[in-house]
């Protein structure tokens, strides 16, 4: 049942362009910010996330998301879930990552 939330998710998401990556019920979104019309993508997509979790009665855990650059432009635009701002980090430990250390 859990892959058919995430295969639907995954549909949804795909239309933004944007690459995701789902692994057990973590979910990652990339995209490649050159201006403001792709952070506003960005932000578009996260919104199709959060309606995606209320139409089916899920919660986000807005206080383990956040938003990762990679380069050397660090981007300050706020990005948000459901109103609360994303922190901008400079590294990140992922289910991912811990699983290939076990």
């Amino acid at each position: 049942m859990f892959l058919t939330f995430n295969n639907e998710l995954a549909e949804i998401l795909e239309k933004f362009d944007i690459m995701v990556k789902l692994f057990a019920d973590d979910v990652k979104l990339y995209v490649k910010i050159t201006n403001d019309v792709d952070l506003c993508v960005l932000q578009a997509a996260i919104n199709a996330l959060c309606q995606w979790a209320d139409a089916w009665q899920l919660s986000i855990s807005v206080e383990k998301s956040y938003v990762l650059c990679i380069g050397k432009t660090v981007q300050s635009t706020p990005l948000s879930i459901n109103g609360a701002s994303l922190p901008y980090v400079s590294h990140v430990e992922t289910l991912e990552s811990l699983s290939h250390q076990i």
